[in-house]
């Protein structure tokens, strides 16, 4: 059975993958994020979609917006030997600023450089919100109604507010409120090392340059680290 009303903690990415379902089988839906940034420019950064975010966008997405650039290959350079290692794999890398705002423009409408013209909702869609700047602070459970309460708070304001829902998804990250109000046992550990991002517009790269990265994630190994570099689309493309 459809619940009626669903509140999801978190508006990332795996949240509006579920809001956006939801949506589409008739459900409201309050999504709750506790960023109070519009477009979350500070989040963005490279990404691979799976085989599963692949399928949820073709079923659900009607952007027409492309959201990933796909790549065939995997190489491997060592240090200035390109090429050491070159084979057939395909998969699809996307930039996260982009898949966030192509799941905005189909959850709740939001215009942005990726969709400027975002699709209008379906008949059969259930009405959504996205609320910004809300952190929850409180999970409280009716079994006689079945029902959860979700309390939370503007983090702008202070101001607390309410909502009693039939579902509540946490989606709220590595850091989960979720998670700790329910007493969920987590394990953090240190991996080992640590990754730094960055990007280069192909502008500023030589033909040359652009051929030997297309089409494929590259492995560039040197002493006691490596880079992970492939193509990947920008808003403003």
């Amino acid at each position: 059975m459809v619940p009626k009303l669903v509140v999801i903690v978190g508006g990332s990415i795996s949240g509006l993958l579920q809001g956006l379902q939801l949506k589409r089988k008739g459900s409201q839906v309050i999504i709750l994020e506790q960023d109070p940034s519009k477009d979350r420019h500070s989040h963005e950064s490279g990404v691979q979609i799976g085989p599963t975010v692949v399928s949820l966008l073709e079923k659900y997405d009607i952007t027409g917006r492309p959201a990933a650039i796909p790549a065939e290959n995997i190489s491997v350079a060592w240090r200035k030997r390109l090429r050491i290692y070159d084979t057939q794999s395909p998969r699809q890398m996307s930039n996260w600023g982009c898949l966030y705002q192509i799941l905005r423009a189909n959850f709740d409408g939001l215009a942005s450089e990726a969709v400027p013209n975002p699709p209008e909702p379906r008949a059969t869609d259930g009405k959504v919100e996205y609320r910004s700047g809300q952190r929850v602070t409180n999970l409280s459970y009716n079994q006689d109604k079945g029902t959860v309460t979700v309390q939370f708070v503007d983090v702008t304001t202070s101001e607390p507010s309410s909502i009693t829902a039939d579902l509540v998804l946490g989606a709220d990250g590595i850091h989960s409120t979720v998670r700790k109000l329910l007493q969920a046992p987590t394990r953090k550990e240190y991996g080992g090392y640590i990754g730094w991002r960055g990007t280069v517009p192909e502008s500023l790269l030589s033909p040359s340059t652009v051929e030997y990265f297309s089409n494929r994630l590259n492995f560039s190994l040197l002493q006691s680290t490596y880079f992970i570099s492939c193509l990947l689309y920008f808003l403003n493309q």
